[in-house]
């Protein structure tokens, strides 16, 4: 009802304006034909000057008039748009057009013999060049642990075991909301091969703390660090 209130009213003052501009025209062309009449009047036909005399002042009378409610609408209808803006009217929102997307992830902590495999990305994403447990998106149909078996195969070329989950971790961005299980995982068969990171190492516990990880993966490194290395 506000809205239907401040849209007459801002109608009604743009109808004024409008009315303005016509009463001033009509007012400047009455005066103009007011003066025209005098004119005629003065040029010798005395005859007709008492009557054209009425009609001149009529004319006259009306031209003031307009021009004055011109005027004064005019002004106010200047300003009250000085003092009242168009506002902006939101579009209405769609339900999840704002809505970040959640992507639900895998990742796996190879751990062998005191050391644990980690990878490093590349100039890609919202975490490019950090270190992280490589993994990667669960299909539809798949366990967290098929999931995260077919990816290290897919990405490293290596079979894995899966064991239990270490962490589950909510990580947000600007674009999306990060839902990663990190798995402690034993290597069967193979040694990692890149394929789309740009580099690799083998980290001891003390080795893993230059390893420059997302802030989101600090408690799985901590874990990590106190339950496998």
């Amino acid at each position: 009802m506000a809205n239907e209130k401040e849209s007459l009213g801002m109608k009604f003052w743009i109808i004024a304006g409008n009315c303005g501009v016509g009463a001033i025209v009509f007012g400047l062309l009455s005066l103009f034909a007011g003066l025209k009449m005098k004119t005629f009047n003065e040029g010798g036909k005395e005859k007709l000057a008492s009557q054209y005399s009425t009609y001149f002042w009529i004319f006259i009378s009306i031209a003031v008039a307009a021009l004055i409610v011109g005027i004064v609408f005019m002004v106010l209808a200047l300003i009250k748009n000085k003092k009242e803006p168009a506002k902006v009217v939101n579009k209405p929102k769609i339900a999840g057009e704002n809505k970040k997307r959640e992507v639900f992830v895998v990742a796996g902590a190879i751990i062998k013999e005191g050391y644990v495999f980690a990878a490093q990305r590349g100039n890609k994403g919202e975490t490019k060049f950090k270190w992280e447990f490589p993994g990667g998106k669960i299909e539809p149909g798949e366990t967290p642990q098929e999931a995260l078996a077919r990816e290290l195969e897919e990405e490293l070329k290596i079979k894995v075991k899966v064991y239990e989950r270490i962490t589950n971790i909510v990580d947000e961005y600007p674009t999306q909301i990060l839902h990663i299980d990190t798995y402690r995982c034993e290597l069967l068969e193979g040694n990692p091969t890149l394929t789309e990171h740009i580099n690799m190492a083998w980290s001891n516990k003390e080795e893993l703390d230059h390893l420059e990880f997302s802030p989101a993966d600090k408690p799985t490194l901590e874990k990590i660090k106190k339950l496998y290395l």
